[in-house]
């Protein structure tokens, strides 16, 4: 079994994971977080935690978009209902381009 030291880089956040013996690197582990805490597993999972909160984030704007959407449609209806109202065309068909023929 290989003795390791794991050393972190205060620089790059980089932890290198070195055999005791040889002095050789054997592994270079770069942070999953720019502030990592240096567990990779809570690493792994504060980033998973962070896109779920963005990828909400996201859905409530585009959410409210579309209920914005709905009101500005649903308040251009009414206004055009009330000036079809006020023309007193409301009973009439519409015109047929090839009726005039």
């Amino acid at each position: 079994m290989v003795e390791t030291i794991n050393v972190r880089c205060p620089e790059c956040k980089c932890v290198i994971v070195v055999d005791k013996k040889t002095g050789e690197v054997i592994e270079t582990r770069k942070p999953i977080l720019e502030d990592s805490t240096g567990d990779r597993f809570k690493d792994a999972f504060e980033k998973v935690k962070k896109s779920q909160e963005i990828a909400e984030e996201k859905f409530r704007a585009a959410r409210e978009k579309e209920k914005n959407k709905f009101q500005k449609l649903d308040a251009l209806f009414k206004e055009k209902m009330k000036e079809v109202k006020e023309k007193g065309e409301e009973g009439l068909p519409p015109e047929r381009p090839y009726d005039l023929d």
